[in-house]
Protein backbone atom coordinates (compact mmCIF):
# COMPACT_ATOMS: atom_id res chain seq x y z
CA UNK A 1 0.00 0.00 0.00
CA UNK A 2 1.13 3.58 -0.66
CA UNK A 3 2.85 5.34 2.23
CA UNK A 4 0.99 8.34 3.66
CA UNK A 5 3.23 10.94 1.98
CA UNK A 6 2.57 9.42 -1.45
CA UNK A 7 -1.15 9.25 -0.76
CA UNK A 8 -1.33 12.92 0.17
CA UNK A 9 0.67 14.00 -2.87
CA UNK A 10 -1.64 12.14 -5.27
CA UNK A 11 -4.45 14.67 -4.67
CA UNK A 12 -7.18 12.09 -5.42
CA UNK A 13 -10.51 11.89 -3.59
CA UNK A 14 -9.24 8.80 -1.78
CA UNK A 15 -6.15 10.69 -0.65
CA UNK A 16 -8.20 13.66 0.51
CA UNK A 17 -10.41 11.33 2.55
CA UNK A 18 -7.31 9.97 4.25
CA UNK A 19 -6.17 13.50 5.08
CA UNK A 20 -9.68 14.46 6.23
CA UNK A 21 -9.54 11.66 8.77
CA UNK A 22 -7.04 13.75 10.76
CA UNK A 23 -8.01 17.25 9.60
CA UNK A 24 -11.30 18.85 10.58
CA UNK A 25 -10.78 21.58 7.98
CA UNK A 26 -10.33 19.06 5.17
CA UNK A 27 -13.27 17.02 6.46
CA UNK A 28 -15.46 20.15 6.40
CA UNK A 29 -14.33 20.99 2.86
CA UNK A 30 -14.97 17.44 1.69
CA UNK A 31 -18.45 17.40 3.22
CA UNK A 32 -19.29 20.72 1.52
CA UNK A 33 -18.29 19.25 -1.86
CA UNK A 34 -20.51 16.24 -1.17
CA UNK A 35 -23.62 18.35 -0.45
CA UNK A 36 -25.16 17.91 -3.95
CA UNK A 37 -24.66 14.15 -3.58
CA UNK A 38 -26.26 14.17 -0.12
CA UNK A 39 -29.23 16.17 -1.42
CA UNK A 40 -29.66 13.55 -4.12
CA UNK A 41 -29.68 10.74 -1.53
CA UNK A 42 -32.24 12.56 0.58
CA UNK A 43 -34.45 13.22 -2.46
CA UNK A 44 -34.25 9.56 -3.36
CA UNK A 45 -35.20 8.08 0.00
CA UNK A 46 -37.26 10.77 1.76
CA UNK A 47 -39.21 12.46 -1.03
CA UNK A 48 -42.53 11.08 0.29
CA UNK A 49 -42.05 12.79 3.67
CA UNK A 50 -42.65 16.43 4.57
CA UNK A 51 -39.99 19.13 4.59
CA UNK A 52 -39.21 18.77 8.29
CA UNK A 53 -38.50 15.05 7.97
CA UNK A 54 -36.36 15.66 4.89
CA UNK A 55 -34.29 18.19 6.83
CA UNK A 56 -33.85 15.60 9.58
CA UNK A 57 -32.77 12.98 7.05
CA UNK A 58 -30.36 15.49 5.51
CA UNK A 59 -28.70 15.92 8.92
CA UNK A 60 -28.44 12.14 9.24
CA UNK A 61 -26.82 11.98 5.79
CA UNK A 62 -24.22 14.60 6.74
CA UNK A 63 -23.35 12.78 9.96
CA UNK A 64 -23.10 9.52 8.04
CA UNK A 65 -20.66 11.11 5.59
CA UNK A 66 -18.52 12.34 8.48
CA UNK A 67 -18.66 8.80 9.89
CA UNK A 68 -17.47 7.44 6.53
CA UNK A 69 -14.55 9.90 6.52
CA UNK A 70 -13.54 8.84 10.04
CA UNK A 71 -13.69 5.11 9.20
CA UNK A 72 -12.29 5.08 5.67
CA UNK A 73 -9.40 2.69 4.95
CA UNK A 74 -7.74 3.35 1.60
CA UNK A 75 -6.40 -0.20 1.57
CA UNK A 76 -9.93 -1.57 1.22
CA UNK A 77 -11.09 0.34 -1.85
CA UNK A 78 -12.13 3.75 -3.16
CA UNK A 79 -13.73 6.31 -0.88
CA UNK A 80 -16.83 7.19 -2.89
CA UNK A 81 -18.38 3.69 -3.03
CA UNK A 82 -17.63 3.28 0.68
CA UNK A 83 -19.20 6.64 1.57
CA UNK A 84 -22.21 5.88 -0.64
CA UNK A 85 -22.83 2.62 1.23
CA UNK A 86 -22.52 4.25 4.67
CA UNK A 87 -24.74 7.22 3.83
CA UNK A 88 -27.42 5.10 2.16
CA UNK A 89 -27.44 2.60 5.04
CA UNK A 90 -27.83 5.30 7.69
CA UNK A 91 -30.60 7.03 5.74
CA UNK A 92 -32.48 3.76 5.23
CA UNK A 93 -32.20 2.89 8.94
CA UNK A 94 -33.52 6.33 9.87
CA UNK A 95 -36.39 6.11 7.38
CA UNK A 96 -37.38 2.73 8.82
CA UNK A 97 -37.46 4.20 12.33
CA UNK A 98 -39.64 7.05 11.11
CA UNK A 99 -41.97 4.64 9.30
CA UNK A 100 -42.34 2.46 12.41
CA UNK A 101 -43.05 5.52 14.52
CA UNK A 102 -45.81 6.72 12.20
CA UNK A 103 -47.15 3.26 11.45
CA UNK A 104 -50.15 1.59 13.05
CA UNK A 105 -49.46 -0.43 16.19
CA UNK A 106 -51.36 -3.71 16.09
CA UNK A 107 -51.98 -5.67 19.28
CA UNK A 108 -50.88 -9.29 19.46
CA UNK A 109 -54.41 -10.60 19.76
CA UNK A 110 -55.56 -8.48 16.84
CA UNK A 111 -52.58 -9.64 14.79
CA UNK A 112 -53.33 -13.30 15.60
CA UNK A 113 -56.96 -12.95 14.59
CA UNK A 114 -55.95 -11.26 11.36
CA UNK A 115 -53.53 -14.07 10.54
CA UNK A 116 -56.18 -16.72 11.25
CA UNK A 117 -58.68 -14.95 9.01
CA UNK A 118 -56.09 -14.64 6.25
CA UNK A 119 -55.10 -18.30 6.54
CA UNK A 120 -58.72 -19.30 6.06
CA UNK A 121 -59.26 -17.40 2.81
CA UNK A 122 -55.87 -17.08 1.09
CA UNK A 123 -55.36 -19.45 -1.81
CA UNK A 124 -52.47 -19.90 -4.22
CA UNK A 125 -54.15 -17.53 -6.67
CA UNK A 126 -54.68 -14.80 -4.09
CA UNK A 127 -51.07 -15.06 -2.95
CA UNK A 128 -49.92 -14.62 -6.53
CA UNK A 129 -52.23 -11.64 -6.95
CA UNK A 130 -50.89 -10.14 -3.74
CA UNK A 131 -47.31 -10.53 -4.94
CA UNK A 132 -48.15 -8.96 -8.26
CA UNK A 133 -49.85 -6.03 -6.54
CA UNK A 134 -46.88 -5.57 -4.20
CA UNK A 135 -44.57 -5.59 -7.22
CA UNK A 136 -46.67 -2.87 -8.85
CA UNK A 137 -46.53 -0.83 -5.66
CA UNK A 138 -42.77 -1.22 -5.44
CA UNK A 139 -42.41 -0.25 -9.08
CA UNK A 140 -44.51 2.87 -8.48
CA UNK A 141 -42.30 3.76 -5.49
CA UNK A 142 -39.13 3.26 -7.53
CA UNK A 143 -40.50 5.40 -10.36
CA UNK A 144 -41.29 8.25 -7.96
CA UNK A 145 -37.84 8.02 -6.40
CA UNK A 146 -36.28 7.89 -9.85
CA UNK A 147 -38.33 10.88 -11.03
CA UNK A 148 -37.12 12.87 -8.02
CA UNK A 149 -33.47 11.87 -8.48
CA UNK A 150 -33.24 12.70 -12.19
CA UNK A 151 -34.93 16.04 -11.50
CA UNK A 152 -31.73 17.08 -9.69
CA UNK A 153 -30.11 16.85 -13.15
CA UNK A 154 -32.88 18.92 -14.72
CA UNK A 155 -34.30 15.83 -16.43
CA UNK A 156 -38.02 15.03 -16.66
CA UNK A 157 -39.65 11.72 -17.55
CA UNK A 158 -40.80 13.28 -20.83
CA UNK A 159 -37.19 14.21 -21.61
CA UNK A 160 -36.17 10.61 -20.97
CA UNK A 161 -38.88 9.18 -23.23
CA UNK A 162 -37.87 11.52 -26.06
CA UNK A 163 -34.18 10.66 -25.72
CA UNK A 164 -34.61 6.88 -25.50
CA UNK A 165 -32.94 5.06 -28.42
CA UNK A 166 -35.44 3.62 -30.88
CA UNK A 167 -33.07 1.37 -32.83
CA UNK A 168 -31.17 -1.65 -31.60
CA UNK A 169 -27.82 -0.43 -32.95
CA UNK A 170 -28.14 2.82 -31.00
CA UNK A 171 -29.21 0.96 -27.84
CA UNK A 172 -26.14 -1.26 -28.13
CA UNK A 173 -23.94 1.82 -28.55
CA UNK A 174 -25.42 3.47 -25.44
CA UNK A 175 -25.03 0.21 -23.55
CA UNK A 176 -21.31 0.12 -24.31
CA UNK A 177 -20.88 3.78 -23.30
CA UNK A 178 -22.71 3.25 -20.00
CA UNK A 179 -20.54 0.25 -19.20
CA UNK A 180 -17.38 2.17 -20.10
CA UNK A 181 -18.36 5.14 -17.93
CA UNK A 182 -19.26 2.96 -14.94
CA UNK A 183 -15.84 1.31 -15.11
CA UNK A 184 -14.05 4.68 -15.13
CA UNK A 185 -13.57 5.76 -11.52
CA UNK A 186 -12.57 9.37 -12.30
CA UNK A 187 -15.55 10.04 -14.56
CA UNK A 188 -17.99 8.50 -12.08
CA UNK A 189 -16.56 10.74 -9.35
CA UNK A 190 -17.04 13.77 -11.58
CA UNK A 191 -20.66 12.80 -12.24
CA UNK A 192 -21.53 11.90 -8.64
CA UNK A 193 -19.66 14.62 -6.79
CA UNK A 194 -19.42 17.58 -9.16
CA UNK A 195 -22.83 16.83 -10.69
CA UNK A 196 -21.29 17.37 -14.11
CA UNK A 197 -21.49 15.23 -17.25
CA UNK A 198 -17.94 15.35 -18.74
CA UNK A 199 -18.77 14.99 -22.43
CA UNK A 200 -15.22 15.53 -23.66
CA UNK A 201 -13.73 12.90 -21.33
CA UNK A 202 -16.46 10.39 -22.20
CA UNK A 203 -15.96 11.08 -25.90
CA UNK A 204 -12.27 10.25 -25.55
CA UNK A 205 -12.77 6.91 -23.80
CA UNK A 206 -15.82 5.85 -25.84
CA UNK A 207 -14.85 7.11 -29.30
CA UNK A 208 -18.29 8.67 -29.79
CA UNK A 209 -18.29 12.28 -31.11
CA UNK A 210 -19.22 14.95 -28.59
CA UNK A 211 -22.27 16.07 -30.59
CA UNK A 212 -23.74 12.56 -30.46
CA UNK A 213 -22.90 12.29 -26.76
CA UNK A 214 -24.77 15.53 -26.11
CA UNK A 215 -27.88 13.95 -27.64
CA UNK A 216 -27.32 10.83 -25.52
CA UNK A 217 -26.66 12.75 -22.29
CA UNK A 218 -30.18 12.47 -20.86
CA UNK A 219 -30.51 8.75 -21.46
CA UNK A 220 -27.00 7.90 -20.25
CA UNK A 221 -27.38 9.92 -17.05
CA UNK A 222 -30.76 8.37 -16.29
CA UNK A 223 -29.34 4.89 -16.87
CA UNK A 224 -26.42 5.62 -14.54
CA UNK A 225 -28.85 6.78 -11.85
CA UNK A 226 -30.65 3.44 -12.06
CA UNK A 227 -27.53 1.32 -12.19
CA UNK A 228 -25.79 3.03 -9.27
CA UNK A 229 -28.93 3.33 -7.12
CA UNK A 230 -31.34 0.98 -5.39
CA UNK A 231 -33.66 0.32 -8.31
CA UNK A 232 -34.09 -3.45 -8.39
CA UNK A 233 -37.16 -3.40 -10.62
CA UNK A 234 -36.28 -0.51 -12.91
CA UNK A 235 -32.86 -2.05 -13.51
CA UNK A 236 -34.61 -4.94 -15.26
CA UNK A 237 -35.71 -2.54 -17.98
CA UNK A 238 -32.76 -0.16 -18.17
CA UNK A 239 -30.28 -0.03 -21.04
CA UNK A 240 -27.35 -2.38 -20.41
Amino acid sequence: MLVREEIEKSGSLDARAVVANDSEDEAKTLIEEFLPFLRGRVAKYAMRFDEHVQEDVYSVAMMALYEAIQNYDIGKGHFFPFANRVVSARIIDHIRKISRHHGKTVSLSEEDSQQQAQSAIISEVSIRNFNEERRRERMAEEIEQFRSEISTWGITMDDLVKSSPKHRHLRDTYKEIISTVMNNHDIMQTINLKRYFPIKAISIISGLPQKKLERARTFILASLVIKTGDYDLLSEYSCG
